[in-house]
């Protein structure tokens, strides 16, 4: 069977627009994805209003998504609340499944309901049962490699065509390894897990991040020991591709840094990815990057890449580069001579750096970052990993500092 490949919009924060969701399919069918989610936490009759029926207006956009390419499968996510009737979803999702949506996806990640696996499981099999599509459950403990009492009585009944959604060893991942997949098969009676993976997303603690790297960190091997990866985006649609293009080629066994490659330039982003790279990240351009590559910086055209990938980017396009034109001046206030001169370029650089910084866009590697480096213990709860804060000195803060000591003394 084909590995699951795509994405599944999942992240907090607004949604994406029709036109950003069916531009994603055209190309997902370009690099080989097969299935989208629509899963997003905002959207109000996906979660918080999860009772009222869809829209004829949404109806209608499910459809299209779903005939937009035949390649590409639909799948609609709902997270039914603690009082749901087996009735009650069955009703909401059955004109879904008449407008020509190709699997159902129910969602029970981040509600307190460690006590309801046997609800979840119940309403899975009903849904699977009554519909006879697709059917994927994203369970309330969804990441680690340990097993619970909620996943043992999620697992006990479930129908075997069911497939039970996961993270990886964290809801955040830097990696995922053959060991991990195998610890999370022994904790759900050897299924095959499919990936929820959380990248590139930059929601909830991570909103200060723009994601614009390669898929990596993913062991090859694990391909034939998981029912698929989704990649869970960004609200920023278009920015997202090069990781879900990246990713793609990772699925199809390709090189995954090469398809990145090609995706970047044809957005014509690559310095922007770099400057809003962290030191860990495959596309970091160094600790002492050349003039030449903060000169592209400062000269990046903030109207041309919102065109290319979206209003939604600009601050960070702003912040790299104004930053870059503080490193630049930094550089400079090296080669002064003039110690009257001097001091005054001191002054300024140093009050330009502090007003810099206090910008809400992390760039140039720079801290601190913050992400949900987080897993479920034997009780299904969450425990925080010391992972999930990092800090780092931005490329133009250690620039500034080193050129302000070098003409000081």
């Amino acid at each position: 069977m084909a590995l699951i490949a795509g994405v599944i919009e999942g992240f907090y924060g607004p949604p994406w627009s029709p036109a950003d969701r069916l531009a994603t399919i055209d190309l997902l069918a370009t690099h080989g994805g097969n299935w989208y989610v629509w899963a997003p936490k905002a959207a109000p009759r996906h979660r918080d209003a999860w009772r009222e029926p869809f829209t004829p207006d949404e109806i209608g956009e499910f459809g299209e998504l779903a005939r937009r390419q035949g390649g590409v499968h639909v799948s609609v996510g709902l997270t039914p609340g603690p009082d749901a009737t087996t009735d009650e979803v069955i009703a909401k999702l059955r004109p879904v499944v008449q407008a020509g949506v190709q699997g159902l996806t129910l969602c029970f990640d981040d509600v307190p309901e460690l006590d309801a696996a046997s609800r979840h499981r119940d309403l899975a099999n009903t849904v699977r049962r009554t519909f006879g599509v697709p059917v994927w459950l994203v369970p309330t403990h969804y990441a680690g490699g340990v097993s619970s009492p909620y996943l043992e009585r999620l697992i006990d009944g479930l129908d075997h065509e069911v497939l039970v959604m996961w993270t990886g060893s964290h809801v955040v991942c830097d990696t995922i390894t053959v060991n991990d997949v195998n610890a999370r098969r022994n904790a759900t009676g050897d299924r095959a897990p499919l990936i929820w993976d959380n990248t590139p997303v930059n929601d909830a603690l991570m909103t200060e991040a723009l994601h614009l790297g390669p898929y990596s960190g993913r062991d090859a091997t694990i391909r034939s020991s998981i029912a698929g990866v989704l990649v869970n985006p960004m609200e920023f649609a278009r920015a997202s591709w090069p990781t879900i293009v990246s990713a793609l080629a990772w699925c199809r066994g390709d090189d995954a840094v090469q398809a990145w490659d090609l995706e970047i330039d044809r957005l014509g982003i690559r310095r922007l990815a770099e400057a809003t790279a962290f030191p860990d990240d495959e596309h970091w351009p160094g600790a002492r990057p050349e003039r030449a590559w903060w000169s592209d910086v400062a000269a990046l055209d903030t109207e041309a890449i919102t065109e290319s990938v979206g209003e939604g980017v600009r601050r960070w396009v702003d912040a790299a580069r104004d930053g870059a034109a503080l490193a630049l001046r930094a550089l400079d206030l090296t080669e002064l001579d003039v110690s009257e001169r001097r001091a005054l370029a001191q002054f300024g650089l140093a009050l330009a750096a502090r007003e810099w910084e206090r910008r809400p866009a992390l760039t140039f590697g720079g801290g601190p970052r913050i992400r949900p480096v987080a897993a479920n213990d034997e009780a299904g709860r969450f425990v925080m990993d010391p992972r999930s804060v990092s800090w780092s000195t931005s490329l133009v803060a250690d620039l500034v500092r080193r050129a302000l000591a070098q003409s000081a003394s």
